[in-house]
Parts: structure tokens; sequence; C-alpha cells
């Protein structure tokens, strides 16, 4: 960060003081009961090499990451640092927790400073828009034309290690999304009153109305597959940080992806719903 710029709430530090693996052991012990999370690729990652892990998001992100950053960190001892939207930073309560489990404003000088501090990190290319999917894009990448990541990557000498989860954007149905809640009356308040400029991007990172069990925001208890893939090194392209390479690393990253998110899928069809009574509350 310049000396310029003012400090705001969620920039990093260093020295943060991650809570207890019996802590988070037992925050997540009810999440895993319920999603029977699994793992695959977790040979391509390790404490002593820190790498950019990047992600999908999942239908409202309710459910994103944190079972497979408990995983990392009982097993690995790896504590994932996250780089979130400023969104996060808008919620009252939840503004002031999120410093406290790790989470970091994205930002390019953020994001520097723990690659400096050889931080494990974990981003979503997709931001706030991937996780106000629409009708129709499940499991879809967001990214734009976001070459960022790549950048920061290259700059500090990164590898990527790409993360692909699967079984979240199942637990929920969307009943309504962001474009036909923009198209309501609703929609046409929050622009008359300067809410959807001010806060939602005009719109765009309006989150959908979706359902879990039934009627209920319940998230379906849809077992959850995790694939760490293989690293993706970026010493080759060391001071290259031109368009065409980016793009080059950047599409490097984003098939890697998609075919894991593609294999887990497939993984997931395979394996069922196993117990009779997970089958009945998956098809509510």
């Amino acid at each position: 960060m310049s000396e310029t710029t003012q400090p705001q709430l969620g920039d990093y530090t260093p020295g943060f003081e991650p809570p207890s693996k019996e802590f988070v052991q037992s925050m997540t012990a009810l999440g895993r009961a319920y999603f029977q999370p699994k793992f695959y690729g977790l040979e391509n990652v390790s404490k002593d090499k820190p790498a950019m892990y990047v992600t999908n998001h999942s239908v409202l992100g309710a459910l994103d990451g944190t079972l497979w950053a408990a995983e990392l960190y009982i097993e690995k001892d790896i504590f994932m640092r996250s780089l979130v939207d400023d969104l996060h930073y808008m919620m009252p309560g939840w503004r002031d927790l999120a410093p406290k489990v790790g989470f970091v404003r994205g930002s390019r000088e953020n994001c520097a400073a723990m690659m400096e501090n050889g931080e494990h990190i974990m981003v979503y290319p997709g931001g706030g828009r991937e996780t106000c999917k629409r009708k129709g894009e499940k499991y879809q990448l967001t990214w734009k034309k976001r070459t960022g990541f790549a950048r920061m990557a290259i700059e500090h000498g990164y590898d990527i290690v790409t993360v692909a989860q699967v079984g979240q954007e199942d637990a929920f149905d969307i009943v309504m999304d962001g474009d036909e809640i923009m198209d309501s009356q609703f929609g046409d308040w929050l622009r008359e009153k300067g809410i959807a400029e001010k806060y939602l991007k005009d719109g765009e990172t309006v989150f959908p109305i979706a359902r879990g069990i039934g009627p209920t925001f319940i998230p379906r208890p849809e077992k959850q597959y995790y694939a760490f893939g293989s690293r993706i090194s970026t010493k080759e392209y060391e001071g290259k940080t031109d368009e065409e390479t980016l793009w080059e690393v950047r599409n490097k990253v984003e098939m890697q992806l998609e075919l894991d998110i593609t294999k887990m899928r497939i993984k997931k069809l395979e394996d069922g719903d196993g117990h009779w009574f997970r089958a009945i509350l998956n098809s509510l």
C-alpha cells in the first residue's frame, strides 16, 4: 500500500493470528456432517509453497470456501487469506467480523502485500456478479475481462492452484434472479432511490431470491466436492505483463478450473445421494 493511501477497514496487515484448529474444526463440524465433503488433489498444495488459489463462486456465495479452507488448515496447516469484494464491508456486523476470520479487501495493494509476506491467497475472479447468478448460469464462470489475478501472480512469481467447488449450486434453486428483480417495481424503486447505482453496480450485483429444501432457505444436503488442480507456474512469464501474456495465463487457469468442475460434477452424479433420507431432502 502506498504511503499516500489511507488504510481502510479490511486492508491487509501482517501478523494476523488465526483461530485455533480446534475452533475451526468445531465450527465446521456441522457443515462437514451435513454436506459430506470430498477432497481431491490435496497433493498439489503445500504449506511451504504459497500459492494463489483461484476458485469459482456459487449462487449467493453462502457455501463458498469454508469447508475446503478448513480442510487445508486442519490437514495441511495452511490458513487461507481470502481477497473479497467491497460488498463485505457494507454489511453491518459482518464488516467487523470479516477481518477476524482472515478476509482482506480485494485490491492490488493488499494482494501485493500478502504475496510479499508469503500468504496463501484465495481469489474469486468472478467477484460479486458470480454470486448473483441468473437462471441458467449454474457452474458458469463469470470473469468478464478480468486478468488482474494473472498479473499479480506473474509479478510476484506465485504459482496458481485452481479449486473447483461442486455441490453448492445444487443446494439452491433460483426463484427470481437479479434481472427479474430489476425489471420489477422493486427494481424501479432501487433505481429511483439511487441504491442500484451506489451499492448494486446498477443492478449487476442484486442477489437472486433462492430456495433450498422446499420453500425454505435451508440448503439441500447435496454432497460437496472440491478438486485442487495441478500447480500452474508463472515463472516462464517473469517480466511479461502484456495483454497477450495475461490472457494466456487467465485462459490456462480458466480451462483448468472448468475441466475440474466438470469432473467433479460427473463424480457427484456417479456417487449419488447415498442415504435414502438425504435423497428425499435433495428431491424437495
